[in-house]
């Protein structure tokens, strides 16, 4: 064994996920959603196949799949997890488990930091950690929603409207509609300039056909979005997050193989990166959109690092209004990071928000940034409905420093 490697120390095997299709909504007028008439499961088996055709490892090695998804109802309940593994095309054994996550937002998030946690306590085991969303089959809110009426009573912002606490976002922290528009615009144009240069072509498993992102719209302009009107806070009140500057309504599915740093040297498979830290946080739902901010202060003092120490972030774009927000609070508490690096590849505006699938996505794609630009530290984090936030901090154990200019 390595001298510096832990036993216990989790790390990303590797990391795959499907495109991030347009969901279909009900009364749009607009053509159903590629993936629309996809079962989530049938999303999630061939990533889960191809997590182990790609390591190689033995399958009944895998001790549980864990799986995120916000309303399990419909084609997303019975335990989703389990579930993928009974399925007729999965190369899962029965010996596998399964346990399916809600945390809204946060889910499969959660599911790569319980998989960190068991670890600790069986390092011969692996985890495959995913999360999938249909909302073109489940819509935001579930099915049949309901809420205790001692929630009402006691907090009545509990799970008000995530348009409302973006418009209140933009209230506290001054973020202007153009602001908000431009930081749309510049998720869409690194996300197009990604996808033009390859940048997922490793990640990506087509599925029905489809082997990108559909939603990305670059080339627009801030004269463009200004004709769309607030969707959730009339203009004449002084609204400003639209449909525009807001994350998608997605389908899709993302899958992060996690395993004990042990394992990986015993099987002589490569790492993607190694698992520091993961952070959360309870807040005010009305503000829920700050939840990143303490959840990533935690997690990096768990790291032992700073804010700038971290080479890149990945900060989920629930609204514009919402991650400016976080930006500026970050600036506010003296954790401060250019925007240069933080969704270097666009963000959920320009690729979709396919709810229970984001935080894997988020953690297993900074782990490829972490690879192709040879950094060494990155922060993924989100914002949950109802007031929470989580972070997870990784590192690349491949990262090479650049060798010092000598001095004439």
């Amino acid at each position: 064994m390595n001298a510096n490697t832990k036993p216990n120390r989790s790390v990303i095997l590797d990391y795959v996920r499907t495109p991030f299709a347009k969901a279909s909504v009900p009364g749009s007028g607009k053509p159903p959603g590629m993936f629309a008439d996809v079962d989530p499961v049938d999303m999630s088996v061939p990533l889960i196949n191809a997590l182990l055709d790609r390591t190689g490892i033995d399958p009944a090695d895998v001790k549980k799949v864990l799986t995120g998804a916000v309303h399990q109802e419909s084609s997303q309940g019975l335990n989703i997890a389990r579930i993928m593994v009974l399925h007729k095309d999965s190369k899962l054994p029965q010996s596998t488990g399964g346990t399916s996550v809600d945390r809204f937002c946060g889910s499969s998030m959660e599911t790569i930091a319980m998989a960190d946690a068991f670890l600790a306590r069986d390092p011969d085991a692996v985890y495959i950690c995913t999360g999938v969303q249909s909302m073109s089959q489940v819509p935001m809110g579930g099915i049949n929603p309901y809420l205790n009426s001692g929630v009402h009573e006691g907090n009545a912002a509990g799970f008000m409207e995530m348009g409302t606490t973006a418009e209140r976002l933009a209230s506290d922290y001054g973020v202007t509609r153009e602001e908000q528009d431009k930081f749309a615009l510049r998720s869409h144009d690194r996300l197009a300039a990604a996808q033009e240069k390859g940048f997922f072509n490793n990640e990506i498993i087509p599925i029905e056909g489809l082997d990108h992102d559909d939603g990305v719209r670059p080339g627009g302009t801030v004269e463009g979005l200004s004709k769309l009107r607030p969707a959730f806070k009339a203009i004449e009140e002084g609204g400003t997050v639209t449909a525009a500057n807001s994350s998608q309504i997605t389908d899709g599915a993302s899958a992060v193989m996690v395993a004990s740093e042990a394992y990986a040297q015993k099987n002589s498979l490569p790492v993607k990166a190694v698992i520091l830290a993961f952070g959360e946080s309870g807040i005010a739902p009305e503000v829920m959109g700050l939840g990143p901010v303490e959840a990533s202060k935690e997690a990096l003092e768990k790291a032992g690092l700073t804010m700038a120490d971290i080479d890149a972030v990945e900060l989920n774009e629930a609204f514009a209004a919402q991650s400016i927000s976080v930006l500026r609070e970050w600036e506010k508490q003296g954790m401060g990071i250019s925007e240069d690096k933080v969704n270097v590849d666009g963000g959920a505006i320009a690729m979709g928000h396919p709810l229970g699938a984001s935080g894997a996505r988020l953690v297993g794609h900074l782990a490829e940034v972490l690879q192709r630009d040879n950094l060494q530290y990155g922060l993924a984090t989100m914002c949950i409905g109802g007031g929470q936030g989580v972070a997870m901090v990784i590192e690349n154990p491949n990262f090479s420093p650049k060798p010092s200019t000598p001095k004439l």
